[in-house]
């Protein structure tokens, strides 16, 4: 019985195009909570964010009839980026089904949850949003790729991938034996160009420092502007260290366009961002990239002029005075604050 399940649900993955799926003893969980603590020794300053993900190595606390992890891979590197875009905001953002209900990774993780539900009889749990458990460890555990010294899972194709995860009340497994080749011992370029150097080790990232926690959920200020330096262009999320992986070479295949991305793009360049209609930032910007709340739509002119005077070009300055005339404060102090530190051509 356990292994028919567990078959029915792979093969049905797989049918709708999750590149691997596999199955986990909700228990293999467990180790998860090691390294998080492990990562919270190492980087004290980011428990308040770490801490958080204990509640994932252990489900049945909030799903005390949970007994297996289904997990599945579903690859967004075939996806085409816009013009513009790339070294500027993050691609798993840019091709985020999660809420976006036109995509096909959207679909086709709906369609599954309901095949386990409606056609063989689970009770199943997921999140659209931030996961219910480790997808990175599940993924790892199941052995349908690895993770890298970046701390980014790894498929086939490099890292382009995302994952979804379900909770099921029957007791499955089906791991897979991952074919990926280990990271050399003698590569270090993800450590060596970390905007931040937020990667301090393999597999040691301090997220309080990271470029994307900095760029879309940190609400410190002073931290911000710590790191904005070294942020360069980047207005949400990064790449760097994926980006340099020899892994990820010519895993970009760009083939297809991705739903509804290709009409957002051309109002996203820095200047465009920094002059936008707070209406439009909260009702079309912030549904597609919501890790920056509607209340906080304002941190994108924020992001985009420390991006512009990280660039440093011409307009930078016409952007400070755009800036200067906005309808919200803290850009109008920002902006102000910023015209009278160093000068574009100073």
């Amino acid at each position: 019985m356990e292994r028919t399940l567990a078959l029915k649900i792979t093969e049905r993955a797989v049918a709708l195009n999750f590149e691997r799926c596999g199955i986990i003893a909700v228990d293999r969980m467990k180790g998860y909570g090691e390294k998080v603590a492990a990562r919270i020794r190492r980087f004290p300053e980011s428990e308040g964010m770490y801490g958080r993900f204990m509640a994932f190595a252990d489900p049945r606390q909030q799903f005390p009839w949970a007994r297996s992890v289904v997990v599945c891979s579903w690859r967004y590197g075939v996806y085409r980026v816009p013009e513009g875009l790339d070294g500027r905001i993050g691609k798993a953002y840019l091709f985020d089904e999660r809420r976006n209900p036109q995509s096909d990774g959207y679909r086709a993780r709906t369609t599954l949850e309901r095949y386990m539900t409606d056609e063989l009889g689970l009770r199943v749990a997921s999140s659209h949003d931030y996961g219910i458990t480790s997808c990175r460890w599940a993924a790892m555990a199941a052995g349908i790729g690895t993770i890298r010294r970046n701390n980014f899972f790894y498929g086939d194709h490099g890292s382009w991938y995302s994952l979804v995860v379900f909770l099921t009340d029957e007791e499955m497994e089906y791991i897979h034996v991952p074919t990926q080749k280990p990271c050399s011992d003698g590569c270090n370029l993800c450590v060596k160009n970390c905007p931040t150097s937020a990667l301090a080790e393999p597999y040691a990232t301090c997220g309080t420092a990271c470029v994307s926690f900095l760029t879309n959920k940190a609400r410190n200020e002073a931290l911000f502007e710590k790191h904005s330096a070294q942020i360069g262009e980047w207005v949400y999320g990064c790449d760097v260290c994926q980006d340099v992986c020899p892994f990820n070479r010519g895993q970009l295949s760009g083939d297809e366009k991705f739903s509804g991305l290709t009409e957002l793009a051309d109002a996203l360049s820095l200047e465009k961002i920094v002059a936008m209609d707070y209406d439009y930032l909260r009702d079309v910007v912030a549904p597609k990239f919501w890790y920056i709340e509607p209340e906080d739509v304002w941190r994108w002119k924020r992001n985009a002029l420390f991006a512009l005077r990280n660039r440093r070009d011409d307009h930078y300055e016409a952007a400070l005075r755009t800036a200067r005339e906005d309808s919200d404060e803290r850009v109008r102090a920002l902006a102000e604050k910023l015209t009278k530190g160093p000068q574009l051509h100073s």
